[in-house]
């Protein structure tokens, strides 16, 4: 391990609970398990350092876990105990906390700052002048490197209605944190204020792409912010960045300060994007050389072999030929050719024929065509008994080879949440299958990470033809807008050209990652040649959209009907929380000017909230436009 890095351990979970001499506290015992001998070396010398982050989900519902000592090792596991407590009884789970406090609930990481990789004040003045993070535009920062800043004026409650199940399945991992997003109701407030023996959720504005950022839980005298202190890269992005703080005291706290330090993340090693892609051609040839075996030679049949679920959908079942074969990926692929070939047959006419009689050591199944309803039952069904670590196919359906189905993105969730990486041979390069937001793209390994921490704009409009004048604002537009999110940006389109294409070409001119949705259509084809892409069949339109979520801002431009469209789901996703409360851009000087109206009399009629049009801006002047991101972010 790199000593000189920045360390969190996995989820630690709660192995036993007892009641404290405190009223209402509760002593827990969290155990972390570390993941090898060199981890264990590593936290064995610096266990009087190692602090402890809360999960967020917990603290935001109210509960509080208090860890005065550093942890204990034992064998490969870190033991750490501490006070559990609801900070505010008027939290809706104050009644139950204790029973929302279960052995075996995660309760949050562990994790080591090592003080030669904190940012000194000009670090971060520099990299707040270079775009590398966006911090608050309350935003002091002092001699030492600590970064003061006061939050928004808004509060954030939780209903009464948000009931005791909804609390447990919050803490236990089956509702995602984005459930507390979509039901708290926000307050805006002309003065931040923190009533004795009271807490208080209110947000702050941060975009950390490769810094991480700890938070001072405070002395008191501004309130103590929750246990959950750690801020991680690429999870923190918003204007909504949630801060817990509450008052211990007999006196009021009015608009309090959050300190909080800066730290370099890991750098990501450019060997190592080197060495990804060379392990990628090198899988790539070898899947090539698979893929003409399969091609070329019979297949082995074992026609009795019944598979678990014989029942037939729209004219497929799990007999329905999909040559397949298992392999061992590591293998040199000379010796692996040799191996899995049977007496002149190589691989397999069906999926369940090659799980049941292939080999049952091998990591990887290689398939034709992605893995219909019957075959993705097949490959559930042999899960356990495999040591399955990668699927890898080259058509999306029989029929179709490019487009996929609406039961291939739920298949292929499935196969994410069991740890087995998908991949994609098309378009004469191979792609992985990786999530953003909960949202799944297409692209090549080595920029993965890169994928994972880019800020992404969505880039709507028109396919048709524009003119000069359109194009040179589009294109200045583009340049703007990657200018002030940093050097690390992606442009999402719906793939095709116009507007779509021409953001795509200066992104990519620019160093920017380029992505796109595609959708069957005859009438617009797919303009190919981005980083990271999906693609949808056209009975699964609207689907698709759900794929633009991964986005962080949106932008429209010149469109018709289909422009129109999106806009509609945008909004809505923003009114009803799916999507944060962060600026749309109608980008012309003219064209929008009766939607903007339009939207102004929804406000006056009662039918849409003011603060929507707040977020929304009708300009084609990219500095203002700038401006109004600056402002609407509340960052510097």
């Amino acid at each position: 391990m790199n000593q000189e890095s920045f360390w969190i351990s996995d989820d630690g979970l709660i192995t036993s609970i007892k009641k404290s001499s405190e009223p209402n506290n509760v002593i827990l015992t969290i155990t972390f398990k570390l993941r090898s001998e060199s981890e264990v070396a590593f936290v064995s010398e610096r266990l009087e350092h190692i602090q402890f982050s809360e999960r967020s989900s917990l603290a935001r519902i109210g509960i509080e876990i208090y860890t005065p000592h550093p942890p204990r090792i034992n064998r490969d596991r870190l033991i750490l105990e501490g006070t559990a407590f609801v900070y505010d009884t008027d939290f809706p789970c104050a009644p139950y906390a204790d029973k929302l406090l279960q052995t075996g609930i995660a309760a949050g990481r562990l994790f080591y700052a090592p003080e030669n990789q904190k940012l000194s004040s000009d670090e971060i003045w520099q990299a707040l002048q270079e775009n590398r993070i966006k911090l608050p535009n309350t935003t002091s920062i002092d001699r030492f490197g600590r970064v003061f800043l006061t939050p928004h004026k808004v509060q954030y409650t939780l209903p009464k209605n948000v009931t005791e199940l909804d609390h447990l399945r919050l803490v236990k991992g089956l509702l995602p944190r984005t459930f507390l997003d979509k039901v708290q109701k926000r307050e805006d407030l002309s003065v931040v204020s923190i009533e004795p023996h009271s807490g208080l959720l209110t947000s702050c504005s941060m975009y950390l792409k490769e810094h991480y950022v700890v938070l001072n839980r405070g002395e008191g005298n501004f309130g103590l912010h929750s246990g959950a202190v750690l801020l991680d890269p690429i999870k923190t992005f918003g204007t909504g960045v949630i801060l817990e703080i509450y008052n211990r005291s007999d006196q009021p706290v009015i608009n309090p300060v959050v300190s909080i330090e800066v730290y370099h993340a890991p750098h990501f090693d450019r060997d190592r994007i080197a060495e990804k892609r060379d392990q990628r051609m090198v899988f790539f040839s070898n899947l090539d050389k698979i893929y003409r075996q399969l091609d070329a030679k019979p297949k082995q049949q074992f026609d009795r072999l019944r598979p678990t679920t014989d029942i037939s959908l729209r004219g497929q079942s799990a007999k329905t030929d999909n040559q397949s074969i298992l392999i061992r990926a590591d293998n040199a692929i000379k010796e692996e050719l040799k191996r899995v070939a049977r007496n002149g047959h190589f691989g397999f006419r069906t999926v369940n024929q090659a799980l049941r009689k292939g080999d049952q050591e091998a990591d990887t199944l290689v398939l034709d065509y992605f893995p219909g309803l019957a075959e993705h039952i097949e490959i559930l069904a042999n899960i356990n008994r495999l040591k399955l670590k990668n699927i890898v196919f080259r058509k999306a359906t029989p029929l179709q080879e490019f487009f996929l189905t609406n039961e291939a993105h739920s298949h292929l969730e499935t196969y994410q949440q069991l740890g087995i990486k998908v991949y994609w041979l098309t378009l004469d390069d191979l792609y992985v299958h990786a999530y953003k937001h909960d949202h799944g793209y297409f692209i090549r390994e080595e920029e993965v990470e890169r994928f994972l921490a880019c800020t992404i704009l969505a880039f709507y409009g028109s396919a048709l033809e524009m003119d000069p004048e359109e194009e040179r604002k589009i294109s200045e537009l583009v340049v703007r807008m990657t200018d002030f999110f940093g050097n690390n940006v992606g442009i999402l389109t719906g793939g095709g050209e116009g507007v779509m294409g021409l953001a795509n070409d200066v992104a990519r001119h620019r160093g920017c990652l380029t992505g796109a949705a595609f959708l069957e259509l005859e009438a617009q084809p797919p303009k190919v040649g981005v980083n990271f892409f999906n693609t949808f069949q056209e009975t699964n339109r609207h689907n698709r959209q759900k794929w633009f979520q991964v986005a962080d801002f949106c932008i429209f431009n010149l469109g018709g009907a289909g422009t129109m469209e999106e806009i509609g789901i945008e909004l809505c996703n923003m009114k009803l929380g799916i999507r944060p409360r962060v600026p749309y851009v109608f980008y012309h000087d003219t064209y929008w000017k009766q939607l903007e109206e339009q939207f102004s009399q929804l406000v006056s009629d009662g039918r849409m909230p003011a603060w929507m049009k707040e977020q929304l801006l009708f300009c084609g002047d990219s500095e203002e436009i700038i401006n109004f991101y600056r402002k609407s972010l509340q960052i510097l």
